[in-house]
């Protein structure tokens, strides 16, 4: 696929979950395999200078095709973007023309914006029904939540459909660990390449196909993609390990939604020896549907479950708990987040993992309209350190 002149590469990637991890390591295989390469996501705009800036987004159609035009002025022929439900909602790509479009799925989230799950799943479609060009690729997992939508909307604009996982265009196989990493063997088109994939969870692994699958369509050669996969680093807070101690794993992640706290849970449940810890709650002044299904999630795949606040915002805190324990009744209910994470840690024993989902890597709580520091990950260091 050639890609008209006077413009760079763009690789676009949206979803519910898992969209910064594809949207960061696609940067970092562009970059790995020799391109000069930009990037925007939620963790802000990566000049091709490689420094990292906050981003102020502009509700403007200006405002992505004046980020690439600067980026390109630098000397950037491929920019890696993370497709968020807004801009594509409020048609900031209307000026963009996408290359490769990447789906990570669609589940539930932001009905509070959207009204219907049908109106925020339309509004992700848009990436592939109105900006990617007519002869672009479309990449998609296997097996991903609503993947029909996409093939449907792939069909419909006519655009390359690339599928990866089991039986896809792009397939691992053989795969087995070495070194908490997983060695394996990577077919591209029946074109077969050993790979070395710096994680030994199967949604981080999967992330690092997507984007693998979105430099090759975008025209990057298979065998130096392969090679790049093994120096890719995770964004923060996604399945992060921040402490280890007395054979008790501690970690961070990001969940905050039915899906993705049923995906984390489920990759610490395949590696837990002993029980699983879930420290979680609810953000206030958000879609009030989904916290009973989380709770219905957390009793399911959790061994203790201690629910406390995250970002109430506005709400009051006691209500937001109110509506997680109606799905999980059998929760501790421990408000205020230190403590709770404090609480994980003491109940933990040998063999157990402690999973502290909602955060990630942010480091303060929205109570009101203050922001109040909070740092998960600070919090756990302290306590495992104790």
């Amino acid at each position: 696929m050639s890609v008209p002149e006077g413009r760079p590469t763009i690789c676009a990637v949206t979803g519910t979950n898992g969209k910064t991890s594809v949207a960061t390591a696609t940067l970092q295989l562009m970059k790995l395999i020799g391109w000069q390469a930009a990037g925007y996501d939620s963790t802000g705009i990566t000049s091709v200078d490689g420094v990292l800036h906050e981003a102020k987004t502009r509700r403007s159609p200006d405002y992505l095709p004046d980020l690439i035009e600067y980026q390109r002025r630098r000397g950037a022929t491929a920019v890696s973007i993370e497709a968020f439900v807004g801009i594509l909602a409020d048609g900031l790509f209307e000026r963009v023309e996408v290359d490769t479009a990447v789906s990570t799925g669609f589940e539930r989230d932001h009905l509070d914006v959207h009204k219907s799950i049908e109106a925020y799943w339309g509004a992700k479609l848009r990436l592939f029904d109105e900006y990617l060009r007519p002869d672009g690729v479309a990449v998609l997992a296997v097996g991903s939540a609503q993947g029909d939508l996409v093939r449907a909307s792939a069909c419909r604009r006519g655009v390359r459909l690339v599928t990866v996982g089991d039986g896809g265009e792009v397939e691992l196989s053989d795969a087995h660990e070495v070194d908490g990493k997983l060695r394996g063997r990577l077919d591209v088109d029946g074109e077969i390449h050993n790979v070395l994939l710096p994680t030994v969870h199967s949604i981080a692994a999967t992330n690092l196909l997507l984007a693998a699958a979105a430099v090759i369509g975008a025209g990057g050669q298979p065998g130096a993609v392969a090679d790049a996969l093994a120096n890719v680093a995770p964004p923060p807070g996604r399945l992060q390990i921040i402490a280890q101690r007395d054979d008790v794993i501690a970690m961070v992640d990001t969940a905050h939604n039915p899906g993705a706290l049923r995906t984390a849970l489920l990759s610490v449940r395949a590696r837990a020896r002993g029980r699983v810890l879930l420290v979680f709650g609810a953000g206030g002044g958000r879609d009030v549907g989904k916290r009973r299904e989380m709770g219905e999630i957390a009793d399911q795949f959790a061994d203790i479950v201690i629910l406390t606040d995250d970002n109430p915002r506005h709400e009051s805190p006691q209500r937001i708990r109110d509506g997680v324990r109606a799905g999980v009744p059998r929760g501790i209910e421990i408000p205020r987040r230190e403590d709770a994470i404090l609480a994980a840690v003491e109940m933990a024993r040998s063999g157990d993992v402690i999973l502290v989902a909602g955060k990630g890597d942010e480091n303060c709580q929205i109570v009101g309209t203050h922001r109040v520091p909070h740092d998960d990950r600070e919090v756990i260091r302290r306590a495992m350190a104790s």
